[in-house]
């Protein structure tokens, strides 16, 4: 039996969570990712005699930018939820829908390495042909990952819940 503390609460709980990315997130990656590839690049241009160097500098540079291309890609798509948690399950951006039924784990991973985030991903394995194992980085979502577990765990209680027979009723 589920407990609500208010009908506002339940009818909260009926709709699906929408899961944006945060503007203030990509702003600051991107600051971050132009500043340390034009640090690369700058570091590339002076390496210009000597190969090895040059090349791994110039490795790094084409990395940064990369990154800068995924925040600015980010920027671009802040009015479109990347996540919706609901009963059903959680539907990507993309438009794939993963059923709670389908998941054989959800995790939300949060590295970082001496106190400097360095990953967050959600991984979700599922027992679909297509994907087997859907992944999403997490960094520059709206959302951390106790909020995540715990919207998931709610979400799908209540689709258990709603999937569940009823009790029969007892028999005297």
């Amino acid at each position: 039996m589920e407990i609500y503390s208010s009908a506002q609460n339940r009818q909260k709980a009926q709709k699906p969570r929408e899961i944006y990315y945060s503007r203030t997130k990509l702003i600051v990656g991107a600051v971050i990712w132009t500043l340390a590839s034009t640090f690369f690049g700058a570091l590339t241009l002076r390496l210009l005699g000597q190969t090895g160097a040059m090349a791994l500098c110039g490795f790094l540079t084409a990395c940064m930018v990369w990154m800068l291309v995924g925040c600015i890609r980010g920027l671009t798509s802040l009015d479109k939820p990347a996540l919706i948690i609901g009963r059903e399950g959680i539907r990507f951006a993309d438009g794939l829908l993963i059923a709670w039924e389908d998941m054989q784990e959800n995790m939300y991973y949060s590295q970082s390495y001496m106190g400097i985030p360095t990953l967050k991903l959600i991984q979700i394995k599922t027992t679909l042909k297509k994907p087997k194992v859907k992944k999403m980085r997490a960094a520059a979502l709206d959302i951390d990952s106790d909020e995540y577990l715990e919207l998931c765990d709610a979400y799908s209680q209540s689709a258990a819940m709603r999937a569940a027979p009823a009790p029969a009723p007892a028999r005297r």
